[in-house]
């Protein structure tokens, strides 16, 4: 499943309000899943976008465009990973995002 980076943080708020699938959502952070609504989602993934803000707004190494937020498809978002302040570096890969969140038909997809 490819991710794209999303830059701004306002694109990401354009991107979750755009949120339409009315169906049940997984929320994953530190190894717990939750079940949430698409209303529950966005308001979940709207403070997830402040507190990426608050990180580069305390964090002044962070260069202008560090993308920290990704969407499986921006045009119908279904799935999203966050990553934290511990995912840059110089690294070949990723560490695994803080958090995920995306539609429960695609668990098995997004499971490691």
């Amino acid at each position: 499943m490819r991710f794209y980076g999303i830059p701004s943080e306002d694109r990401v708020v354009e991107i979750v309000s755009s949120i339409n699938s009315s169906g049940a959502w997984i929320f994953e952070e530190n190894g717990e899943k939750y079940v949430l609504n698409s209303e529950e989602v966005k308001a979940k993934l709207l403070e997830l976008v402040e507190k990426v803000k608050e990180w580069k707004a305390r964090t002044k190494h962070i260069p202008a465009g560090t993308t920290l937020i990704f969407v499986h498809e921006p045009s119908e978002p279904k799935a999203f990973k966050i990553y934290d302040l511990s995912s840059l570096g110089c690294a070949v890969s990723l560490n695994p995002p803080r958090w995920k969140v995306y539609i429960k038909e695609l668990e098995a997809q997004m499971s490691p």
